[in-house]
């Protein structure tokens, strides 16, 4: 008992003084993160510009320098050199495609469907429709009347 006193009394002075502890550490309120020294805050203030030297004037537009234009023109079909392996990968996927459409339409069978209203109800049941489930039914009526009689008697 001596030494369960000793540990519980022990937990609640570690619990004491982390309560009255300040924080620290890199998320606490008290001690904030400072700035890298390395970064100005401020860019420097410019020199002033003296009053007794004028403007230099504004030089004329300089205009861009234009291309040679070309010596020979070239068909694109001869340029183009990445074309084929385009052209390649795109046939590819077209025979891709078609092998996966030829897959589902394999899995689905061919049935045409009945002429009519799919979603309408039909108009009257046909004879013998429901004949075998009524007769299952009433077997199953008496068999559970026969039970609770067999029970109560």
């Amino acid at each position: 008992m001596r030494d369960y006193s000793a540990a519980f009394l022990a937990l609640l002075g570690a619990y004491l003084k982390a309560l009255f502890t300040p924080a620290r550490g890199r998320h606490s309120a008290a001690a904030r993160r400072r700035r890298s020294t390395r970064v100005r805050r401020y860019a420097p203030v410019p020199a002033p510009v003296e009053a007794s030297t004028p403007p230099a004037p504004n030089p004329a537009p300089v205009s861009a320098p234009r291309l040679a234009p070309p010596r020979e023109s070239f068909p694109a079909d001869e340029v183009a050199l990445v074309r084929p392996y385009h052209v390649s990968r795109e046939r590819d996927l077209d025979r891709v495609q078609a092998e996966a459409t030829a897959r589902l339409h394999a899995w689905i069978p061919k049935q045409t469907p009945p002429p009519g209203d799919l979603l309408a109800a039909p108009v009257e049941p046909r004879p013998g429709e429901f004949d075998e489930l009524a007769a299952l039914v009433r077997v199953w009526n008496d068999q559970r009347a026969r039970r609770c009689g067999a029970v109560a008697a």
